[in-house]
């Protein structure tokens, strides 16, 4: 009797056991599933597979290196990495982890680990749905050394149906991309001195050409033809012989005139989403004439411990003069997203601010630029922003007709509906003759 006391009570307390960690799991996938459907449409890594690594790094959130160092994903330090560090023992003893100030960044982080390296390009020719494919190709590229870790991932994505995750990132990488996109056309190289046909090209899932619509798989079959095409012959405007050199410890190249990051991918065998991910920009961003372009990850800190901000500078500009992410700069200033700094002001680029500095909103920023004006934009500024006119680039302002929509006018001056909801301060699509709107750079 005692004995089957003994098992019966043994039994229940693997139930008990195997329930509560069941439903640490279902906590932890309900609170980082946005995060990991924010870096699919970001950087169209399946959220299945993020969400399962984290669970599995991280023991569903609760191992030493999660709680203790926001690392979800049991990623080392490595030479370029200069934050704070964690050491425990790992496949040698005493390894350096990174340390991340929220968990959130250490999402960030996993997803511009993959797409910075070039041992895991491979991945990104996968389908986004194929959670197998991604799995044994992570365990292939060598992202961890457990023979069972795709099987682990695989059971992991289908016990907790995770791909169901996947879908709903799809839907919004297809509403993203309806936000986003226009035709983007590339002349591509001669072949025997004959000029090819003009070939529309996007990342999109629809493609546009200057005749006719194309269906996906056009698009597809499109893009796999450039990709092939690329490898043979020399773009016209190759930039791959640029010099390069360091900024803050990171390769860069100078932009010669305005670039399509497009170009920089076709010329350098980087991946487009690679490109925009390495450079904090967006899809219809082109590079200013003389601006760094980023061929590797920017850093969390800077070389130098402050930055002046000269008339006129955005963060994204800051960003790329310094070689600091834009989010970094951001957190590192305690200031909120989008909003711009006032000149004069000085930014933190290693360590974070105690109050942040003055900043006016970036809708504010942008109409100043396009205005040309001379005068305070922020009243509460210790500093003025004198706007030169060599400042004012391709801002402008715009007055929207009877037959204008956000992406008739996002079309036509080679910018994003969301960027243009951004910049102007818009809470619906919905425009009205008459209406004043300003254009970004």
């Amino acid at each position: 009797m005692k004995r089957l006391i003994a098992i019966v009570s043994l039994f229940f307390f693997i139930q008990s056991a195997n329930s509560q960690a069941r439903q640490d799991v279902l906590c932890y996938i309900a609170k980082y599933k946005d995060i990991a459907l924010e870096e699919m449409v970001r950087c169209r890594i399946p959220a299945s597979v993020t969400l399962a690594q984290g669970l599995h790094e991280s023991s569903f959130g609760k191992s030493k290196l999660s709680c203790e160092a926001n690392n979800h994903f049991g990623i080392k330090c490595k030479g370029e990495w200069d934050g704070k560090k964690f050491y425990q023992n790992d496949d040698e003893p005493n390894e350096c982890f990174r340390v991340y100030e929220q968990a959130e960044d250490s999402y960030a982080d996993h997803s511009d680990f993959l797409i910075t390296r070039s041992r895991y390009a491979g991945l990104f020719d996968l389908p986004i749905t194929d959670y197998k494919a991604w799995a044994h190709g992570l365990k292939s590229s060598g992202y961890a050394t457990n023979p069972k870790y795709a099987e682990i991932l695989i059971k992991t994505i289908e016990d907790y149906n995770l791909t169901d995750f996947d879908q709903q990132g799809l839907a919004m990488i297809d509403e993203h991309e309806k936000l986003m996109a226009w035709p983007l056309e590339i002349e591509q190289p001669l072949l025997a001195n004959k000029k090819a046909e003009p070939v529309g090209v996007t990342t999109n899932a629809v493609t546009t050409t200057t005749a006719s619509t194309q269906t996906i798989a056009d698009t597809k079959k499109e893009e796999k033809n450039l990709k092939a095409a690329n490898k043979i012959f020399a773009p016209a405007t190759s930039g791959a012989n640029q010099k390069e050199i360091t900024v803050n410890g990171v390769k860069v190249i100078k932009a010669q005139g305005s670039v399509d990051p497009l170009t920089i991918a076709f010329d350098y065998q980087i991946q487009y989403a690679q490109v925009l991910a390495l450079n904090d920009m967006n899809e219809g961003d082109h590079f200013k004439d003389g601006e760094n372009i980023f061929l590797q990850s920017k850093k969390g800190r800077g070389a130098e411990t402050n930055y002046t901000v000269l008339a006129g500078e955005s963060m994204h500009d800051i960003s790329q003069k310094t070689g600091v992410k834009m989010k970094d700069l951001y957190q590192k200033n305690l200031m909120v997203m989008n909003d711009q700094p006032v000149a004069g002001e000085s930014l933190a680029l290693q360590e974070k601010r105690v109050k942040a500095p003055h900043t006016i909103a970036y809708s504010d920023f942008l109409k100043s630029l396009a205005n040309n004006t001379a005068k305070p934009v922020s009243t509460e500024a210790t500093n003025t922003i004198l706007i030169k006119k060599s400042d004012v680039q391709q801002t402008k302002q715009y007055t929207v007709g009877p037959t204008d929509t956000l992406y008739s006018i996002a079309k036509r001056f080679n910018t994003s509906v969301q960027q243009l909801c951004v910049i102007n301060n818009l809470q619906s699509a919905d425009l009205q003759p008459g209406q004043t709107l300003v254009i970004g750079k």
